[in-house]
Parts: C-alpha cells; sequence; structure tokens
C-alpha cells in the first residue's frame, strides 16, 4: 500500500527586510507578499556571490588601438584581440562580450568579430596584462585567469579546439559607434574548463581604429561543478 506523505517547507514573506544565514545553515524559502516564491536571476545572483569579473579598456577615457584590432589575424587563430586564459583547477562561464568603435581612425575600418574558445591555455608572448575586475565592489573573490588585449600583439599558441561560437559583421562606414554584443542570455554559453581558453578576434583594415570593450564571466573552483 503506497504511503503518501506531505512535505512542508518552511518559508517567510521577505520584501522591506532579508533575512540572513550563515554559510552551511538552514534557512527558509522566501515568498513576496502574494506568496510566491522569489527567485532571483541566476546570473544576477552569481554577481552577488561576487563570482562575476570583467576586462575592459585598461584607459577608460580611449580606446584600445593598433593590434587590438589585427589587420592580419594570422592562421591557427595566434593572434587575438582580447585573450582570457583559465587555469587548470578553474572553471568559468562567459557572460557578454561587447565591442565598438571607440569613434576615432578610419571611416569603416573594421567590422568583423569572432569570438572562439579552446580547450587549452593560449597565452605565449605580446599583448597588454589586463587585472579583471570583481563585479561586487567588495572585491569579496579575486580572479584566478589571465587576461590580455592587443595593444601590442598577442601572440597564442595554435588552437586545439579550433571552434566558434559566435560571428558578428558590420558596416561601420557611416563612424557609427555600433555596440556589438554577444550575452549568454540571448546564447547558449560554453561552459570553459581549465585548462581553457576565451579569445575575441576584431579585424580591422587599418590599425589607427580606437576599440572599446568588456568581457564578463563567472568564475568557480572547478571542484564545485563537477
Amino acid at each position: 500500500m503506497a504511503v503518501e506523505r506531505t512535505v512542508e517547507f518552511v518559508t517567510e514573506v521577505m520584501q522591506d527586510s532579508y533575512h540572513t544565514t550563515g554559510e552551511g545553515t538552514t534557512g527558509k524559502i522566501r515568498l513576496n507578499p502574494r506568496g510566491e516564491i522569489v527567485v532571483p536571476d541566476f546570473f544576477t545572483q552569481l554577481a552577488l556571490d561576487g563570482r562575476v569579473f570583467n576586462i575592459s579598456n585598461e584607459v577608460q577615457e580611449g580606446g584600445a588601438t593598433a593590434l587590438c584590432g589585427e589587420t592580419a589575424p594570422g592562421t591557427d587563430n595566434v593572434n587575438p584581440s582580447i585573450l582570457v586564459d583559465v587555469p587548470t583547477g578553474t572553471t568559468i562561464i562567459p557572460l557578454e562580450v561587447m565591442v565598438m568603435p571607440e569613434g576615432t581612425g578610419t571611416q569603416g575600418d573594421w567590422g568583423i568579430i569572432r569570438i572562439s574558445t579552446d580547450d587549452a591555455v593560449r597565452y605565449s608572448s605580446g599583448g597588454n596584462a589586463l587585472t579583471p575586475i570583481n563585479m561586487r565592489k567588495d572585491d569579496v573573490r579575486s580572479s584566478s585567469c589571465s587576461c590580455f588585449d592587443g595593444s601590442s600583439q598577442i601572440t597564442a599558441s595554435a588552437n586545439t579546439d579550433d571552434d566558434s561560437i559566435w560571428m558578428s559583421s558590420t558596416d561601420h562606414s557611416a563612424r557609427a559607434n555600433d555596440m556589438q554584443l554577444w550575452s549568454a542570455k540571448q546564447f547558449t554559453p560554453p561552459i570553459l574548463i581549465g585548462p581553457a581558453s576565451l579569445l575575441v578576434f576584431i579585424i580591422v583594415s587599418n590599425v589607427d581604429e580606437e576599440i572599446l570593450f568588456s568581457v564578463k564571466w563567472a568564475e568557480f573552483a572547478t571542484t564545485d561543478i563537477t
């Protein structure tokens, strides 16, 4: 004979104030005043947890110039404009890649963007090192990733996975500052379990184009997800 069991969840309405509990302790499921369960957006919660990082132009007042926009991207994807290397023991989920022209340079001289991933760390030499910034401003965690832009040309090892996840081609002949955006909320994100890498290629015809960019990802210890 089947035995019916009723499971009761402990809930609490939390709107004007929040009930906090310590790590590893039990808590209550949050309701709004209408009795509906409140579930935050997953990516927003990752930022609240201090697990989201960003890299952008090292000089906010001006774009990255010269070889951040590649006139000759090279064979085997060896000259990325932006590179994030993920070490062994770390896993990242790319969340956003935003790229746009800063507004100076030769008219209409770029418009092709490609985002690739790899199952190896790729950095070899060159580039400008960037420090990932935590999106929770008390800097509760630091990133384990190594990041570069190609303000001086990045030289990476030959690709091993040969995998592209997004491409865009835009006509900038009118000097419109069109932002190109890849978002994990629109496209299926890769899960980069280190060693791995995220590479952004920006193809231009003149190296005087200045480029603005932002790359965000969520970061975990690999043991937290496997």
